[in-house]
């Protein structure tokens, strides 16, 4: 496929997905936005050498999955496979957008799956940075009053994953950004503990 062929892809998957992402902060298209955002920085700042379009195919359909259900990633990747095979994009692309779409999932990396692929550790750590710092503290109440969570329930959901996801970073680069976001995660949710009377975790409060 050629270069401008590629592009046509590119462009035919953001009209796709601009209608069948909704608008929301936390999963929406402005999640996609952002993610893009991260990972093109990280390519650009962080010298990592990959397409540029297939790294926007990987972006657009990571979180395509999330309209099924759980696991996520595996139904995005094969919501991916089939849609890119549509659109005639060669097979070794298809599975290298694939991997990425599986690995970057944080229940894989958790049980100590990663991909291998520049592109799956761009997409990854780029998708685990959208969920720290000030937009991913919001996001984290936004998806718990949707599905139902408590308050405490939200608040737990950052010792038990969002504090961790810096340990999955991969790339130095994306490990400074991390570092910078992790803290201001965690000053925000001491905050918060401290508004509502309580005590903070000793991983919460660890750089005040």
């Amino acid at each position: 496929m050629s270069s401008k062929g590629l592009q046509d892809v590119v462009n035919i998957l953001e009209k796709i997905c601009r209608v069948l992402y909704d608008d929301s902060l936390d999963h929406g298209w402005p999640h996609i936005e952002r993610v893009l955002g991260y990972s093109l920085r990280i390519m650009r700042e962080g010298g990592v050498k990959i397409s540029e379009d297939l790294l926007k195919i990987a972006v657009y359909l990571h979180d395509i999955g999330r309209m099924i259900g759980d696991p996520h990633a595996y139904y995005s990747a094969l919501i991916a496979e089939e849609l890119l095979g549509e659109l005639g994009l060669p097979r070794d692309k298809i599975e290298t957008i694939i991997d990425a779409i599986k690995a970057h999932s944080y229940s894989y990396n958790k049980a100590g799956e990663y991909g291998e692929s520049q592109l799956s550790i761009v997409l990854s750590d780029a998708d685990k940075l959208d969920a720290l710092g000030i937009i991913g503290f919001i996001r984290v109440f936004l998806y718990g009053q949707r599905h139902g969570r408590s308050l405490g329930e939200s608040i737990n959901h950052f010792h038990d994953k969002i504090l961790g996801l810096e340990k999955y970073i991969r790339l130095e680069y994306s490990k400074r950004l991390a570092k910078c976001l992790s803290e201001r995660t965690r000053k925000l949710l001491c905050m918060l503990i401290e508004e509502l009377g309580q005590e903070c975790r000793e991983e919460a409060c660890s750089t005040i």
